[in-house]
């Protein structure tokens, strides 16, 4: 048996840690990781509890951020929304207000202020 299987058959066998492996027989904790999710792929293997309990972690905090994220853009947009509402009420009345004053004028000062439809400059 060569060591690439030994090593795996050990993880999967005993349940011992990548690092613990990497440790023991000098080789790096990432290669050991490859060959022993290359093997699960090859013979159809399942995850084991440790490697289901760090997926699940790891993917539930990936969600947790994503939702912060997408939450803060969210309430980023609402103040927006809020602003451009208010910025666009005031203009309604600011309108409302000039109409008021021509109107005002017009009828005081007995003069079209407002330019006629159709009418040629």
């Amino acid at each position: 048996m060569d060591i690439k299987s030994e090593i795996i058959n050990e993880y999967l066998t005993q349940g011992g840690g990548f690092r613990k492996l990497a440790e023991k027989y000098g080789i790096s904790r990432t290669t050991i990781c490859k060959w022993v999710m290359i093997h699960q792929g090859i013979h159809n293997l399942p995850l084991t509890e440790k490697q289901q309990k760090h997926s699940v972690y790891s993917m539930s905090n990936k969600r947790k951020k994503l939702n912060t994220e997408e939450q803060q853009s969210t309430e980023a947009m609402q103040q927006k929304i809020t602003a451009l509402e208010k910025q666009l009420e005031w203009e309604k009345l600011r309108t409302e207000a000039l109409n008021t004053m021509i109107d005002i004028a017009e009828k005081d000062l007995n003069i079209s202020i407002r330019k006629k439809p159709g009418a040629q400059q």
